[in-house]
């Protein structure tokens, strides 16, 4: 508690992940970027965020895809049992999908983005499907595709403002994936949206030892712990070794 308001949390629904939390978890609210390469394992944490937190803990969400087809992502998370039709018919999960009409691809699904990838537009859109079932948490993967319409750095940092400032209204605990460009980002160094959102949490793929690694680099309303941790990903999801 600070000056009078209390701070609440929520659960990473991610194994052993919330030990590196002196209170458990993400300050509820709060807007995280996770950063990684290709086979780090950020979707599948983004996912399990969404899956688990509705499953276990009641906490309805939005999963927005621009990179990947909702059919894909079905695909790709049914080796770990989660059943997303599932939880779509109980509407405690919506897929935003913004790949399909991105890909030219036949839009089949009543949450789909037709509108492109300006950031009033999906800014609007996002609301709208957290207000249908009353999400309280958001995953956007991935936030490259949304910086392609940027011409600079200064442009991007206006957009993700304006992303960071409306998440922020919106009162739900959201995760923006991005892709980390070369392994010093979130070590030595940081894109420019590292600086307008609350966390920073990266994932890394050693590529010879085949070794994946987490750390938390931010996140501001709580203690966290400095330092790089193993984690796996097995039959049933993302699990951190601290």
């Amino acid at each position: 508690m600070c000056g009078g308001f209390k701070i609440e949390y929520v659960k990473t629904c991610i194994g052993a992940f919330d030990s590196l939390f002196s209170n458990g978890g993400y300050p509820k609210g709060s807007t995280i970027l996770v950063l990684g390469g290709p086979g780090s394992g950020k979707s599948i944490f983004g996912m399990q965020f969404i899956y688990k937190g509705a499953e276990e803990y009641g906490e309805p969400g939005v999963y927005v895809t621009l990179d990947e087809t909702p059919e894909k992502i079905k695909k790709n998370i049914a080796s770990f049992g989660w059943n997303l039709d599932t939880m779509e018919a109980e509407n405690k999960i919506i897929i935003l999908d913004a790949a399909s009409a991105r890909a030219g691809a036949l839009v089949k699904s009543e949450h789909s983005m037709q509108a492109g990838l300006d950031i009033n537009s999906t800014i609007s859109q996002i609301t709208t499907a957290i207000k249908e079932i009353n999400a309280t948490q958001l995953v956007i993967d991935s936030l490259s595709i949304m910086n392609l319409q940027a011409q600079n750095d200064a442009q991007i940092r206006t957009s993700m403002l304006r992303l960071s400032s409306a998440l922020a209204g919106m009162d739900v605990t959201s995760l923006v994936i991005n892709d980390a460009k070369t392994g010093a980002i979130g070590i030595s160094e940081f894109p420019t949206e590292a600086f307008v959102f609350d966390g920073v949490v990266t994932l890394n793929l050693d590529v010879d030892s085949q070794e994946r690694r987490i750390n938390v680099r931010k996140m501001r309303g709580t203690k966290h712990v400095i330092g790089s941790f193993r984690f796996d990903i097995s039959e049933s999801g993302i699990n951190v070794m601290p």
